[in-house]
Parts: C-alpha cells; sequence; structure tokens
C-alpha cells in the first residue's frame, strides 16, 4: 500500500455509502436535506478507490493475525482503522457555531455497519443532556494535523435542540428513539462486554472496536487469558465472529479460547527504544 493511499484511508470521513441518508425527494429541500446530499455525494467519489484499498488491507490484516506469533503493532498494520472508543465523546463543531454537541455512541445495524450517530447536544456536566441519533451522513470524522479526531457538522444547535419536533426529526435521525433499546447494538454496549465460549465461560472481554473508514465496526481487539486483567494479551478478531442480543449479556464468540490463544498479539504503538 503507498503511503498516499494510507493517508487517504487516515483521513476518510465516516459518511460512507452505508451511512448515508436514502435518497431524497420533493422539490422543495431543507438545508439538513441539501447538505445529506452533498456529503453523500462527496463520499461516493472518494470511495471508488478507499474501499478497495480498504477491503485489500483488512484481508491482509486478518491472515496477519492468524499465521504469525510477532507482534502486531497498530495503527500501522491496520492504517485508516479507527478506535471506537476514541470517536465517543468526539466534540462535534459547526463551522458558524462552533461546538453544537459531541458524539456519545455509534449505532450499528445486523451487518455491524453504522447505522446513526448518537448526538449528545450539550448541557451541563451532563445535565439536561439530550441525545439524538442523527443520519452519518449528516456528521463527517476526520484527522486533524496531530492525528486527534475531529467531528464536523452543518446541522446547528438549534436545529439539535428542537430535533423533538416531529418533523425536522423524520429529516435528520436515522432511529428516533430505537437506540435506546437494550437489544440494539452500540460501539458502547460492545466494549467492555465479556465474550463468552460456546460453553457459557468467559474467554475474553472487548476493549475496543476498530471502525473502518467505509462504515463498519470490522474488528474488537479483545483481552484474553490473564487473571483479573492481569497478564492478558490483545488479540484482534473480526465483529463478525461475535453475536451481541442484548446490554445486559455477554457476547457469544465463534472461536473457543484454545484458538483465541493461538492469535497472534497486538499492540496498540512499537515498544520504546
Amino acid at each position: 500500500m503507498t503511503s498516499c493511499a494510507i493517508a487517504a484511508l487516515c483521513l476518510a470521513p465516516l459518511a460512507t455509502g452505508a451511512f448515508a441518508a436514502e435518497q431524497l425527494r420533493g422539490a422543495q429541500k431543507t438545508t439538513g436535506e441539501k447538505v445529506g446530499e452533498t456529503l453523500s455525494d462527496g463520499w461516493a467519489a472518494f470511495t471508488k478507490g478507499a474501499k478497495q484499498t480498504w477491503d485489500a488491507t483488512v484481508v491482509a490484516f486478518d491472515d496477519m493475525t492468524r499465521k504469525t506469533q510477532q507482534d502486531i503493532i497498530l495503527p500501522s498494520a491496520l492504517p485508516g482503522a479507527l478506535s471506537a472508543k476514541a470517536i465517543i465523546g468526539t466534540p462535534i463543531v459547526s463551522e458558524k457555531e462552533g461546538r453544537v454537541g459531541s458524539i456519545s455512541d455509534v449505532v450499528l445495524g445486523k451487518d455491524s455497519r453504522v447505522d446513526a450517530i448518537v448526538v449528545s447536544d450539550g448541557g451541563f456536566l451532563g445535565v439536561n443532556n439530550g441525545q439524538i441519533a442523527v443520519k452519518p451522513s449528516l456528521i463527517t470524522i476526520s484527522r486533524d494535523e496531530k492525528g486527534n479526531l475531529k467531528a464536523r457538522t452543518n446541522v446547528t444547535e438549534k436545529q439539535l435542540d428542537a430535533a423533538s419536533n416531529t418533523a425536522f426529526a423524520t429529516r435528520i435521525q436515522a432511529m428516533n428513539d430505537d437506540f435506546k433499546k437494550t437489544d440494539v447494538k452500540t460501539v458502547s454496549r460492545l466494549i467492555g462486554s465479556s465474550v463468552v465460549g460456546t460453553d457459557g465461560k468467559v474467554i475474553a472481554s472487548v476493549i475496543d472496536i476498530l471502525m473502518s473508514p467505509v462504515g463498519e465496526a470490522r474488528f474488537a481487539l479483545l483481552a484474553v487469558g490473564g487473571t483479573m486483567g492481569v497478564g492478558s494479551r490483545l488479540v484482534a478478531v473480526p465483529v463478525s465472529s461475535l453475536t451481541f442480543t442484548t446490554a445486559d449479556k455477554p457476547l457469544t464468540s465463534s472461536m473457543t479460547a484454545e484458538q483465541l490463544a493461538k492469535l497472534a498479539p497486538v499492540r496498540m504503538q512499537a515498544s520504546a527504544t
């Protein structure tokens, strides 16, 4: 993979074709509708090359986890991946108004693609802090020059505050309040979850979810082995290998503890020399 392709992936917005809202019709279109269309069109052009590059990277990474016991260093081994843990809490900025909220969760569909981004629309120390599920096409996530995540939108704070209005909500909301149901899969419900094998015994815990720049939760970072978190190591498994039922139940793995133990260890950065 060329450095050019890597840079493109790392800067990719999380406004994917899968993220994008259905095409809006009608002679009169609101600002929110126009913004959604513009972002969707921009992403469609961008992903012509990015998705192919990402797919090839995923295959190589997955193969590496199974065929080596050498440490795999992120993010160099999986360029373009975004930490879901880092996404949560990212401030959302409007060019005209400055900060209008922050990302509090990411809602996943059955295929682990992003269905909605949950926005926390303000409040002081969490008091009266409303949460609204919006179409991902309304928010662009990228990295700044220091590599930190940032999120931008053209939706105003006033619009977010007015999201309880049905006419407005149907235009920007992806799931209404469905994301609050315990059987809806979100990244915050995956992170920290216990993982059990087919025998019901705990074999791992989820440390983070690696999101792709084309709108899917692709890999889960699991802590395996050790006792009470001491002596454990990180491994990466496809999110599709973990079954989610409800927020109060552990995830079920299609892999055994023995199979997880054979995967290559993953580290977030190289050792200091």
